[in-house]
């Protein structure tokens, strides 16, 4: 009876057995979670990229309605009067007044009283809420979206509030007002600067023959002030160091992990691997060269082997067609 009872005797696991299943268990863990992120991320890139070629056919049937033209935001002559250089793209909230011309965001407005609080954007002319220069009250890409979700990178994590944005100065981070978290507009009231993933060259035609290669439009922004001169990070790309509109700012490459070679720092859209952009001709692709030497080059910087990044300048027929655009986020 008593060998009977040894040979029927439950089986079960001892503890060593059991310690060694969960350590299988949290290897296998341990080694699927980042192939688990890196597919995410891989996805969320892929958003985007169908996000920005989506922006792009935008354009075009917007330049199709308004003589070849991509929109340009109206400014004051008085204020800024060489149009010719596009002066002041940046003057109805950036990219953002492309959509909306009154930026509320997470703040609090007032239209009938023009009271404004909270952190908000660009409200309309003053005297004339809700509109541009001039009095036109309907943004210039209304009608041209299905809707504004578009306008934030999914893989945008964060972003920043300026109280003095809109202006023509380079933002440091260091000193903003506030950090915020990207949320996809639902409204055009909601379309504001922190809550708008991506930059816009302004200036540019769909049918330019002073434009060699199809030029680029639409893509990733970065965390700083991504206008004119001061677009990613200032960064003096021909001799590799902070550029003169730096100032005092702290150098990106050690503050913020800018890498010069893509143009992006860790903490912006992609990290610093680079950004989606689309074309004028619908093209759209994942850039990994500083945005900056590949598509605003000059046409004598070319020629030099060892600053050649690309042959997509649009400077290469018209050597000085860059300074005729402006760069707004």
């Amino acid at each position: 009876m008593k060998r009977h009872h040894n040979r029927t005797r439950s089986a079960g696991f001892t503890l060593i057995e059991l310690l060694v299943v969960i350590a299988i268990i949290a290897l296998l863990i341990g080694i699927l979670l980042p192939a688990l992120g890196a597919a995410r991320e891989s996805a969320k890139k892929l958003k985007c990229l169908t996000q920005v070629r989506a922006m792009g056919q935008a354009f075009t049937f917007y330049a199709d309605d308004n003589r070849d033209w991509y929109p340009i935001i109206p400014t004051n002559p008085s204020v800024y009067p060489n149009t010719q250089f596009l002066d002041g793209q940046f003057t109805a909230g950036g990219v953002s007044g492309l959509f909306s011309t009154f930026q509320v965001g997470d703040g609090e407005a007032s239209i009938s009283g023009g009271t404004v609080s909270g952190d908000v954007g660009y409200f309309g002319q003053f005297g004339a809420p809700g509109t541009y220069y001039g009095g036109e009250d309907t943004p210039l890409m209304r009608g041209y979206l299905d809707g504004l979700e578009i306008l934030t990178c999914p893989s945008d994590r964060i972003d920043y509030y300026w109280s003095r944005f809109p202006t023509n100065v380079r933002h440091n981070i260091a000193q903003a007002d506030n950090q915020k978290t990207p949320e996809p507009p639902a409204s055009e009231r909601d379309v504001i600067h922190y809550n708008v993933s991506y930059l816009y060259i302004a200036g540019l035609k769909s049918i330019d023959p002073s434009i060699q290669f199809s030029p680029p439009l639409w893509g990733d922004e970065t965390n700083t002030g991504d206008i004119s001169v001061h677009a990613w990070y200032g960064w003096d790309w021909i001799n590799n160091m902070p550029g003169s509109g730096q100032g005092s700012e702290p150098n990106p490459k050690d503050e913020y992990g800018f890498n010069p070679q893509t143009g992006y720092a860790r903490d912006d859209n992609h990290g610093d691997e680079g950004g989606n952009f689309v074309r004028a001709d619908g093209s759209a692709d994942f850039v990994t060269t500083n945005p900056q030497a590949t598509f605003f080059m000059d046409a004598e910087d070319i020629e030099n082997e060892d600053l050649r990044t690309s042959n997509l300048s649009i400077n290469l027929i018209k050597s000085d067609r860059s300074n005729k655009v402006q760069v707004i986020d």
